[in-house]
Formats: structure tokens, C-alpha cells, sequence
């Protein structure tokens, strides 16, 4: 087996005994895809069209929204436990070597990783997952947001419906 492969396979183990916490926790398995597509419509959706909307329809936007807004955070969840798990192995493994290599400290490390195929393979693991935590940083927060803003327009029609 080649040593590039064993960084990924740990990491796919750690995956797994991270899902299983998550089941004992009652949370259902992570699926990569959202599934449900109308999410995007409502995320599009212009203030006009928003204000046509029923208050049943004005619910559903919500709910979805707030759907969204969980598994876009477990995402971001996950992909941060990527970094936090090949920031210690790297910080494990590298230890004490990083000193053979002249430059600064930082200039050392990047040296001390290249020269190890595992530590470049997670290396490359903890930049690919860092990629994708900063794409969807503070999203699940926008999502949730915008999952507030149907809640609210729903109350304000709700409100309209009784004077």
C-alpha cells in the first residue's frame, strides 16, 4: 500500500468514528447533497416574489432554509475536523525534524512536510478542506438569516389576515 494512501485512509477512519458520534447523538447520517432543490429558488427569490408568497408557502421557505442552514454548518463542521486532524498529525509527525532545514520557522515546517510523502499527502488533505471551510464560512448563518426573513414576512401576513 502506498504511504499517500494510508493518510487517506485514516482520515476516511476518522470520518467514520465521527459519523458513528454523530448517529449516538440522534443526528442522521451526513448525505453530501442536500437533496431538496427548491432551496435554491427560495435563495433567488426576488422581494416581489417573496411578497406573493402564502403563508403556507412563506413556512415551507422557511423551513427549508433552516434545513439548509444545519447541514451547510455540518459541513463546515466537517471539513474543519479535517483541518484540526491533519494540523496535529502534521504537528506529531514533524516535530523535532522541522530543525534539519535552514530558514524560518514556517520555511522549516513546508521543508519538513515535503520531505515525507505521508505529511505531504495530509499536507495536501488539510489545504484541500481548508479550501472548502473558507467557501461556506458564515453561510449557514446567511441561510439562516434568510430562513428568519420568511418566518417573519409569515408573521407580518399571518398579522395582515386578522385586521
Amino acid at each position: 500500500m502506498a504511504i499517500k494512501d494510508q493518510a487517506k485512509e485514516r482520515l476516511d477512519e476518522i470520518d467514520r468514528i465521527l459519523d458513528e458520534y454523530e448517529n449516538s447523538l440522534g443526528l442522521p447520517a451526513y448525505s453530501g447533497d442536500f437533496g431538496d432543490q427548491t432551496v435554491k429558488g427560495y435563495m433567488e427569490m426576488s422581494r416581489g416574489a417573496m411578497e406573493k408568497l402564502t403563508i403556507e408557502e412563506c413556512a415551507e421557505a422557511a423551513l427549508l432554509l433552516g434545513g439548509f442552514s444545519f447541514y451547510l454548518q455540518r459541513s463546515y463542521n466537517r471539513e474543519n475536523s479535517r483541518v484540526n486532524w491533519a494540523t496535529s498529525v502534521l504537528k506529531s509527525t514533524i516535530s523535532g525534524r522541522e530543525s534539519q532545514y535552514g530558514g524560518s520557522w514556517d520555511s522549516q515546517f513546508e521543508q519538513a512536510v515535503k520531505g515525507d510523502g505521508y505529511c505531504s499527502k495530509v499536507n495536501s488533505i488539510k489545504r484541500y478542506a481548508q479550501q472548502r471551510a473558507d467557501r461556506i464560512t458564515y453561510l449557514s448563518t446567511s441561510a439562516k438569516n434568510l430562513s428568519d426573513l420568511f418566518v417573519n414576512l409569515q408573521k407580518a401576513k399571518a398579522g395582515r389576515r386578522y385586521e
